[in-house]
Parts: C-alpha cells; sequence; structure tokens
C-alpha cells in the first residue's frame, strides 16, 4: 500500500509570499474563512451609506458584516468609530445593556464594561471617551 503526500511547507510559504504582497488580499481570504467581510472609512463622508444615528464628524471607521445569514438585513454587524462630538440621540434611549456585539472589531471600547447603552432602533452603541461601538442584533437591551 502506497502512501502520497502533498508538500505542505512550499505550499505555505507561497500563501505566506501572497500575503506579503498583499495585505488586502489576506484580509479578503480571513473575511471569506470567518464568514465576515471587514470594511474601512476615513470619515463618514467616504461611506456610501451610514446609519442615521453616525455622527458628520464620524472618522477611522471600521465595520464588520456578518455573511452567514441567509438574509441580508439580518446579517450582524459591528461598527467602530472616533467622533469627539459624539451620537446624535435623537429617536434613540438610554436603556439597560443586555446584548453585545456578535461581530468583533479589534480596538472596539469594551461593552461589557456598560451598564447601559444607547439604543437607536436596531442598533446599540457605547463608548470609551470618543471611541465608540455599535452594533446589531441588539435583542434585550432595553429590556427589564
Amino acid at each position: 500500500m502506497s502512501h502520497t503526500s502533498i508538500p505542505t511547507k512550499p505550499l505555505t510559504i507561497a500563501a505566506l509570499a501572497l500575503c506579503v504582497v498583499s495585505l488586502t488580499g489576506c484580509s479578503a481570504l480571513s473575511d471569506t474563512l470567518h464568514d465576515e467581510v471587514t470594511g474601512h472609512a476615513e470619515t463618514r463622508a467616504d461611506l456610501t451609506s451610514a446609519p442615521e444615528w453616525m455622527p458628520s464628524d464620524a472618522t477611522d471607521i471600521t465595520s464588520v458584516t456578518g455573511t452567514g445569514a441567509e438574509d441580508a438585513s439580518a446579517a450582524p454587524k459591528t461598527i467602530v468609530f472616533t467622533s469627539p462630538a459624539g451620537v446624535a440621540t435623537d429617536g434613540c434611549d438610554t436603556v439597560p445593556r443586555k446584548s453585545a456585539p456578535v461581530m468583533t472589531v479589534p480596538g472596539a471600547p469594551d461593552v461589557y464594561a456598560a451598564d447601559t447603552v444607547v439604543r437607536c432602533g436596531d442598533w446599540s452603541l457605547a463608548a470609551t471617551g470618543h471611541r465608540w461601538v455599535a452594533w446589531t442584533p441588539n435583542t434585550g437591551d432595553g429590556a427589564s
């Protein structure tokens, strides 16, 4: 009985070389493997569409959206951004926090340190200083 093996070391080296050449490609590969899509914008003005609650001075905006949902509108999403002005709370309420983001964004504020969140419809938001994290779904936020 013969055993054929595929040499993995050359494949690993080739994959690493591709990552070094194109960090964006590695990000896309990582996104595909983790059923998520990551995006980044320098300012709110750079976004094709932004949630109504996002302040006009928002910068360094990173979003992660899950791709495993059958309906794209039901996909979990987390957005992290910086805003000295903060979130406009028109149409929003401050409520007890019961949920947390499903999608992880490096550098996001620790939502578990927040007792309350700003709930704007299907989104919950929390901040540490000028750095904000927003997520959906936010099941339970506002429930007693």
